[in-house]
């Protein structure tokens, strides 16, 4: 991975084989980032897209094993038991273009992923919300 900081804004590369959010963590974690949002393109080789169904309180999942453009990818940064905690929303484009989305899980990046992360000079926890079954942010 590879970055250029601006002030309070990064331009993050994450290279071929890495993990999204594993790496997105990692880089919040050592740069002590507790608070922001990002945003990014790209290609993945692999990604994990979850949907959440209150009703029962579960997500369902699907892996996709096939190229795929990130066509938007969009999130924010809070903690949890004092760790960077990412919430991450995506939509994919497959070779005939058809579009799919979803709460980004984890994906392997296939060519590069360029991302744009603005850290917030503040620190917003999230905690468990025994109505939704989310960890939501503490407001």
């Amino acid at each position: 991975m590879k970055f250029k900081k601006i002030k309070d804004t990064y331009f993050v590369r994450i290279k071929r084989g890495k993990k999204i959010i594993e790496t997105l963590k990692q880089f919040c974690t050592k740069n002590d980032i507790k608070c922001g949002y990002f945003f990014g393109i790209g290609a993945l080789g692999e990604a994990e897209l979850a949907h959440y169904i209150v009703e029962n309180k579960k997500y369902t999942s699907k892996t996709y094993k096939q190229p795929l453009e990130i066509i938007n990818m969009n999130g924010n940064i809070t903690t949890m038991n004092k760790e960077a905690y990412l919430h991450c929303h995506i939509t994919l484009s497959d070779e005939k273009m058809n579009a799919i989305a979803g709460h980004l899980k984890e994906g392997t990046i296939a060519a590069t992923c360029e991302i744009v992360l603005v850290k917030l000079n503040a620190t917003i926890n999230r905690k468990y919300d025994e109505a939704t079954g989310l960890n939501l942010m503490d407001l």
